[in-house]
């Protein structure tokens, strides 16, 4: 149209030509004129729905139709609207349709007949058309100064740069309305393209993160009223959120302009959480594994101090052995002298008086009656010293058969007195329920009574840990023992009502070097080592039952006979 004006104004007078090409050029001039004129005007379209219920002649000349009617055959107004901008078309329709007080001023885009772009400035008002509301649209074809030519190609242009970053890109005007958005802003949110289109309040952005459920069970109102005040900055501030719908974890910045609008960026970081997650996780890991090597370090050097005391109770046991043989012979052989030393003087009992007989014999029956302790005691003090020696001798003994009541009375005594050993005021209620039908059973005694004296001495210490920290004055620290016959097989029942044990420790208490009690009481290894004994070696079975703050029963199932398997079966299994 820039080039009619310029054309007509560029003719020379009409005095300057014959009458016959005045009348030609006075028609050229009315045309040019008309055509001006009709870009000049707006045009008009009413529609409802998609449906176009009314169009006016003006704009069917603007958009190059020969008339109004052809317009009007149409299926739908957005046949009119190119694809990109469908969507931004629709919203605004609806706007229209809500915000019948606020005419609402645009610039678009329609495609011509002959499927060109024409660019128009657009004014959306709703309208009563047949007593139904209805989208009116005026449209003028934009103004022809070559300013206003260059607006699309520009605004094209600009998109394009937009678009090509590689980060979300937002744009908001002072009032907090979408003024653009490029591609990646609408991916990385996980909108359709084209969903918000310029002139949308951002409020809708966060109530459609709302009803999708970006934001939890939360009040609506109240939590898009408080993001939209986090927008409204002074200084470039910084924020990270993670988008529901697709797992993206987005470094949110949001910086002011100098025209009272904001900029706001979003960098896709998921990568670099993940990055910094597994970094972190494999610190984490490998502060776990130093922290168990050196805790398996600490454990192996107590290990060591407890094979060197094991070697020295062994050599103490031996050097115990002779006096305590020296004791028990000279008691023995001190009883039979007194005897004789009696008989011998049983013949001048008639020579004293009552009362000097009376002294006599008391005095003989205290010296029977202490000789009878010393070698009462000399007997126990024997039996618990081969205990000991038995304890600290290595594997590799020999297969027996064995009273298995007898062995587990010898491993109890052991344990019970080796625990008031080192704390004098322990006591705790033994009860012994052996079965007199369990009778002999080949085994390895040595092996077997490590097993028992290290259960022994953790029910002692479960019992005497819950007896320090209960407080409770009635509790009555009690252990139980129970043997039993059951055909082919017997079992030993070990039942304390101490600390007992959580479904967590029990799924770990045999793995070597686990333990619960603190660093340098407990190396971790016994009842591992216990397990290997009765499962591997006497191939039993070892059972564990416990309730925490209650009790912890262990049982023990031997078979009666079994062959005895060398130590590299031991290893393959």
């Amino acid at each position: 149209m820039h080039d009619k004006t310029e054309l007509l104004r560029s003719l020379p007078p009409l005095s300057s030509y014959s009458p016959e090409e005045s009348v030609a050029h006075s028609l050229d001039r009315a045309r040019l004129y008309h055509d001006q004129l009709v870009a000049a005007m707006p045009g008009l379209i009413v529609h409802r729905d998609g449906v176009i219920l009314h169009c006016s002649g003006t704009l069917a000349r603007l958009l190059g139709y020969q008339s109004a009617e052809q317009v009007m055959a149409l299926p739908d107004v957005m046949a009119l609207v190119p694809d990109d901008a469908r969507l931004a078309e629709r919203n605004a329709y609806a706007r229209c349709l809500e915000s019948p007080a606020q005419p609402l001023a645009r610039r678009i885009k329609r495609h011509r007949a002959d499927t060109s772009i024409q660019w128009f400035d657009q004014l959306l008002e709703p309208v009563d058309w047949g007593g139904t509301p209805a989208v009116m649209e005026m449209l003028t074809q934009m103004r022809p100064e070559a300013a206003n030519a260059e607006v699309p190609h520009q605004g094209q242009l600009l998109q394009a740069a937009i678009d090509a970053m590689p980060n979300g890109v937002l744009m908001l005007d002072r009032d907090l309305r979408l003024e653009g958005a490029n591609s990646e802003y609408f991916r990385l949110w996980d909108y359709p393209p084209g969903m918000f289109p310029p002139g949308t309040p951002v409020a809708e952005t966060l109530y459609y993160n709302h009803r999708r459920g970006d934001y939890g069970d939360v009040p609506c109102e109240e939590t898009v009223a408080e993001l939209c005040t986090r927008f409204l900055v002074k200084g470039v501030i910084n924020s990270e959120r993670q988008v529901p719908t697709n797992g993206r974890i987005l470094d949110i910045r949001t910086a002011p302009r100098a025209d009272g609008g904001y900029v706001i960026t979003q960098h896709d970081i998921t990568d670099r959480k993940r990055i910094e997650d597994e970094l972190r996780e494999a610190k984490e890991r490998a502060e776990a594994i130093l922290k168990e090597l050196r805790e398996t370090q600490q454990q192996l050097i107590v290990q060591e101090k407890m094979a060197s005391l094991g070697q020295l109770t062994a050599g103490i046991a031996h050097e115990l052995k002779n006096p305590l043989n020296f004791v028990n012979n000279f008691a023995e052989l001190s009883e039979e002298l007194l005897d004789e030393t009696l008989a011998l003087l049983e013949p001048l009992n008639d020579h004293l008086d009552d009362a000097t007989r009376a002294d006599v014999d008391e005095l003989v029956g205290n010296l029977q009656s202490n000789l009878r302790k010393i070698a009462d005691h000399g007997r126990r003090a024997d039996n618990i010293v081969k205990s000991m020696l038995a304890h600290s001798r290595g594997g590799g003994g020999e297969w027996q058969t064995t009273d298995l009541n007898a062995l587990v009375e010898e491993a109890l005594s052991l344990s019970y007195h080796a625990v008031r050993a080192q704390d004098r005021n322990f006591n705790a209620t033994l009860e012994r329920r052996f079965a007199g039908d369990v009778g002999e059973v080949k085994l390895v005694p040595q092996d077997m009574s490590r097993v028992l004296v290290n259960l022994f001495t953790n029910s002692f210490y479960a019992i005497r840990k819950r007896q320090l920290t209960s407080g409770d004055p009635v509790y009555e620290p009690t252990l139980t023992v129970s043997t039993e016959a059951r055909g082919t097989e017997v079992s030993i029942i070990i039942h304390d009502n101490g600390v007992g044990m959580s479904p967590a420790v029990i799924d770990k208490l045999f793995t070597p070097f686990f333990t619960t009690k603190p660093t340098g009481e407990g190396t971790g290894l016994g009842l591992s080592l216990s397990y290997d004994i009765v499962v591997h070696q006497h191939r039993g079975r070892f059972d564990v039952f416990s309730i925490e703050n209650e009790h912890s029963e262990f049982t023990i199932t031997l078979p009666r006979t079994v062959t005895a398997m060398s130590l590299g079966e031991r290893r393959k299994t």
